[in-house]
């Protein structure tokens, strides 16, 4: 029960983050994130930091790398603005490759089942 009371803030804190950041990826006037996702959010206790981990199908993922980025302060400002809480964590994006990897076991596993 301790361990619900520890990170039950940020256990509320991370969907509404996760919620306010995929919002502002569809409105936002770049058209490669609005074809981004947001799939994994991790704050800091100290709410300083949020990971924001986005992911695409789009095979330049560096590009997209650099879109966050460059829209990252625009992203920043719209969640200060939604956010009811005293201190705004500061966006820090990252891709997340694991619907690659996902393809990438899939593809081994289905080689290794041929050769069989």
């Amino acid at each position: 029960m301790s361990e619900q009371k520890r990170g039950g803030r940020i256990n509320r804190i991370n969907p509404l983050i996760h919620q306010i950041v995929s919002k502002a990826l569809l409105r936002n006037s770049d058209p490669l994130l609005n074809k981004a996702t947001v799939t994994y959010v991790s704050t800091s206790p100290d709410l300083k930091k949020s990971i924001i981990f986005v992911s695409t199908l789009e095979e330049n993922k560096g590009s997209l790398k650099n879109s966050l980025e460059k829209n990252r302060t625009k992203i920043q400002k719209i969640l200060s603005r939604e956010m009811t809480t005293r201190n705004v964590p500061k966006l820090i994006f990252e891709i997340d490759n694991t619907l690659n990897n996902v393809s990438r076991i899939n593809e081994l596993i289905q080689k290794v089942n041929s050769d069989e």
